[in-house]
């Protein structure tokens, strides 16, 4: 007779259907955590820095810049801290049609079922996560975390199998 604890014995079983809010909310917080969605919220900063530049300039001491470059850092400044908006609303066209999603937590990883696919998902294929007010988001450890899975906190039974799902990846992965 083992000895050993059936991995199944502590698992955290969540049922969820992810909202266009949740692919949102799960991009803001992987741009926080990747390379490039630090450069592209610093680039677009300098961007409307330099708008505000530009116009201090002209109104101030009366020089003139050509019209394009407002143009430019003002449309492009914007864009760069909406890029995460955009990219959820595509993304969202794509989870919608994946249904329901029911998730298994155990001590070996994730198992992932939703209506058009399923799989499994290894504590070491995204060793990371961040934990927003309704998810927790999965995250590759590459520099600009490519890899990500959602695990809506509603799918849990209550509010301590949710807890018991943050120990669990706590324990298994790095919190960010």
């Amino acid at each position: 007779m083992s000895t050993e604890p059936d991995v199944h014995e502590h698992a955290v079983d969540l049922r969820f259907r992810l909202t266009a809010q949740d692919c949102s909310q799960a991009l803001w917080a992987r741009a926080g955590v990747g390379r490039e969605g630090r450069r592209q919220r610093l680039l677009g900063g300098l961007l409307l820095g330099l708008l505000a530049v530009l116009c201090a300039l002209e109104a101030g001491l009366g020089v003139d810049f050509p019209l394009m470059m407002y143009v430019a850092t003002g449309v492009m400044g914007p864009l760069m801290f909406l890029a995460p908006w955009l990219t959820a609303r595509q993304l969202w066209g794509y989870v919608k049609r994946q249904g329901e999603s029911r998730v298994r937590v155990d001590e070996s990883g994730l198992t992932v079922a939703m209506d058009h696919s399923a799989g499994s998902v290894s504590w070491a294929a995204q060793p990371r996560y961040v934990e927003t007010r309704d998810l927790f988001v999965l995250l590759s450890d590459d520099r600009n975390a490519t890899g990500l899975t959602l695990l809506a906190k509603r799918g849990a039974a209550g509010p301590a199998e949710a807890d018991r799902l943050r120990g669990m990846l706590d324990r298994h992965l790095t919190r960010l």
